[in-house]
């Protein structure tokens, strides 16, 4: 609406999918205004380090007009013990942090999230005061499940760990399956649910094509690489590991035989 435009950054696909800090200083300028952050990432599962974090935040220092969107809904998945919260590393840099209870709480239905505004130096008072007002001219989320965050948020979360140990197992079964498939690779996930698969088969002349057969052919779904980024994506595939193992194994099986026709 009011010009703005979108310019992507790389992730090393060889290095999983690490942030190639060097590809975003060489794109920095002083027109940039958010530089977004997913953390743990969607659709790669990369887990920037805090080392990671404080390269970022020391590109950023260079250009004052310069906020970072952090999105961490997936905070609670980190199987790397690295994860931080970017705001937690931001000494003047202003940072938007992103989080709700879709991903970690497994609560899609619930509609809530929130954002959380770190401004050392109050240099989006302005921008604040716009969207707080933007806030009030809408309908907020249900009473009950702003109850029911409150009571995730503030109890013991012991109950978590049982979920993540399951999401672990099954993002390793998926990537000891890939491993043992002629046709695909994967960088090793170090959060989330998701594995970003490459597809080496030599048949397949673009990943949207690949998707859209394995899926008529064998009736599997998974999603496009390109569908993320059309340069950084293509030739890959997201697929999410929160199914059973028994539908994984029956997935993989269907992709394994789409390979072998």
């Amino acid at each position: 609406m009011y010009g703005g435009t979108t310019v992507e950054y790389r992730l090393d696909p060889n290095d999983n999918w690490r942030i190639d800090l060097d590809d975003i200083a060489s794109k920095m300028d002083d027109s940039v205004r958010l530089l977004v952050l997913i953390n743990p990432n969607n659709p790669t599962g990369n887990v920037a380090t805090p080392d990671e974090i404080d390269a970022l935040l020391d590109i950023v220092r260079d250009y004052p007009q310069c906020t970072i969107v952090s999105d961490e809904i997936y905070d609670g998945l980190d199987f790397t013990g690295q994860m931080c919260s970017t705001a937690s590393r931001a000494d003047n840099a202003p940072v938007i942090t992103l989080n709700g209870v879709s991903k970690v709480y497994f609560a899609p239905g619930w509609r809530i999230g929130y954002m959380a505004w770190h401004d050392p130096e109050g240099r989006l008072s302005l921008v604040r005061d716009g969207v707080e007002r933007l806030l009030r001219s809408r309908l907020c989320a249900s009473t009950p499940a702003q109850h029911g965050y409150l009571a995730g948020l503030t109890d013991e979360h012991g109950w978590l760990e049982g979920h993540r140990s399951r999401v672990k197992e099954r993002l390793d079964y998926c990537m000891k399956r890939i491993e043992d498939i002629d046709g695909l690779e994967c960088e090793t996930p170090g959060g989330a649910f998701y594995m970003f698969v490459r597809i080496t088969d030599e048949r397949a002349d673009s990943d949207k094509q690949w998707v859209l057969d394995v899926l008529y052919q064998h009736h599997v779904l998974v999603v496009p690489g390109t569908g993320f980024s059309t340069e950084y994506g293509a030739g890959h595939f997201r697929m999410v590991c929160l199914p059973p193992i028994e539908t994984l194994a029956e997935a993989f099986n269907r992709i394994e035989k789409f390979l072998g026709d």
